[in-house]
């Protein structure tokens, strides 16, 4: 079996990146992350456009957002100052763009679009929609009694503003199986109604399920860890199993399972302490994920994890407790990598070879077992896409791609000749004059046939 090698990228020629080099060569290489972010904080403060204050914004994960380039606007410069909070990074950014005039669906090709419904996460409050095609919203979740001091009193972060409804799954009888951030799991039916909770865990950034019902999310346990980090506080991330019902089965620190693979010399690119690997995705893979004779690297019943820190995504076998396969050359600060039918892989790569040069995100799909790229999609001067943090992608049945583009608080549908036919922006506003859009943590394209058979219109 061929593994890629884990050389680090080329750092781009620039003035940015030349002092970014002199910085880590005296600092030591273990910090560059750390440097690099704050270095950009610092240059960022140079600048009239991002002189914003977090005050200013009402309680939730807000942004100030583009115009939407079919609405006939000229687009603004997003935002790229972020907020590093080494001991509860949570997976949102708190932070503001002007929010565009129109809201909701901007542009629909129907001839050329997925058709479904969409599931939106919003960073404005706690609850989770749906929404047709043309953005109407057809069915709403919301229990006011998922709170933090009610089901888990025992947190280590009370901090939120709310409780952030971060992540969820959609069962065909209209349950919502739902990752509350920096807590738990819940499920709740189509009526809203709480059906369990699970034991505070410290869920963050994402679920996901096998065949079998069993549920897959990231746990945050802050404390210190003597075996590698002596007299140091740490966010450590671990992979969690839940049964059907809530109960934990399986628990197995990331820190590990790197330690005790071929892998282990990347841990050597972990901050000096904090949130050392900021594990944001988890994806169990299925059988039926693969390809028929599928011989490429990766095995079912293992896991996909995305360590956004160290710039890593991996392959877990959770029966042997260590990381098979790993790949950290082709992205940066990357979110939700995803298998696709043919075997190849998607990712989010929020800042790639930009190297914080241009404000540009991309979405790539490649071959795991060579690194070749397939196919990717940027945006350009008339559509741009950059999120600095969180974000999505989705392969869809028709070959469309769904992509999130979560601090403007839009997501959009491309064709794989990449013409967008289908553009949503967040309809949540706030400010004084609605100027602030929320957040869009999450955009789930649902077919139309798991919805039809308990959706009540």
């Amino acid at each position: 079996m061929y593994v890629m090698p884990l050389s680090r990228k080329n750092t781009a020629i620039s003035l940015f990146a030349i002092v970014v080099i002199i910085a880590v060569s005296v600092v030591g290489y273990k910090y560059r992350g750390l440097i690099r972010m704050k270095m950009l904080e610092f240059l960022h403060s140079f600048d009239d456009e991002v002189a914003v204050a977090e005050e200013e914004g009402p309680p939730g994960a807000w942004w100030k957002a583009r115009e939407s380039s079919f609405a006939g606007s000229d687009s603004l410069s997003p935002l790229e100052r972020e907020q590093i909070d080494l001991l509860r990074s949570i997976g949102y950014l708190p932070g503001y763009e002007e929010a565009p005039v129109d809201f909701g669906v901007t542009l629909y090709d129907t001839s050329l679009t997925s058709d479904g419904y969409n599931l939106i996460i919003s960073g404005h409050g706690p609850g989770i929609s749906l929404v047709d095609m043309n953005g109407e919203e057809v069915h709403t979740w919301f229990n006011s009694s998922v709170t933090i001091d009610r089901l888990w009193p025992e947190a280590q972060d009370k901090e939120l503003p709310f409780e952030f409804w971060r992540r969820a799954h959609l069962y065909p009888n209209g349950d919502l199986l739902v990752m509350i951030e920096a807590c738990g799991i819940i499920l709740v039916n189509k009526d809203s109604d709480l059906l369990w909770y699970s034991q505070w865990n410290g869920a963050h950034h994402d679920v996901d399920i096998d065949g079998e019902g069993n549920i897959y999310t990231i746990g945050r346990y802050i404390h210190e860890n003597s075996d590698y980090f002596p007299d140091k506080i740490i966010a450590e991330d671990y992979i969690i199993r839940l049964d059907s019902l809530g109960n934990e089965t399986l628990r197995l620190s990331t820190l590990d399972v790197l330690a005790s693979s071929r892998y282990a010399p990347v841990l050597r690119d972990m901050p000096d302490g904090g949130d050392v690997l900021h594990c944001n995705t988890i994806e169990f893979i299925r059988p039926d994920m693969l390809p028929e004779g599928y011989s490429g690297p990766f095995r079912p019943g293992s896991v996909l994890l995305s360590h956004r820190t160290i710039d890593l995504v991996c392959a877990v076998d959770l029966e042997e407790e260590t990381v098979y396969w790993a790949e950290s050359d082709l992205w940066d600060m990357q979110h939700q990598p995803n298998l696709m039918p043919d075997g190849t892989m998607m990712v989010l790569d929020n800042q790639g070879y930009n190297h914080l040069e241009e404000e540009q995100s991309t979405v790539i799909q490649f071959d795991p077992a060579t690194g070749e790229r397939i196919w990717y999609y940027q945006g350009d001067s008339e559509h741009p896409f950059y999120t600095i943090g969180s974000g999505s992608c989705q392969r869809l049945p028709n070959g469309n791609t769904l992509i999130v583009e979560s601090m403007m608080g839009r997501a959009f549908e491309v064709t794989p000749d990449k013409q967008i036919v289908w553009e949503f922006y967040n309809p949540h506003r706030a400010g004084e004059n609605n100027e602030l859009i929320a957040t869009l943590f999450d955009l789930v394209r649902i077919p139309s046939s798991s919805v039809d058979g308990w959706l009540e219109r």
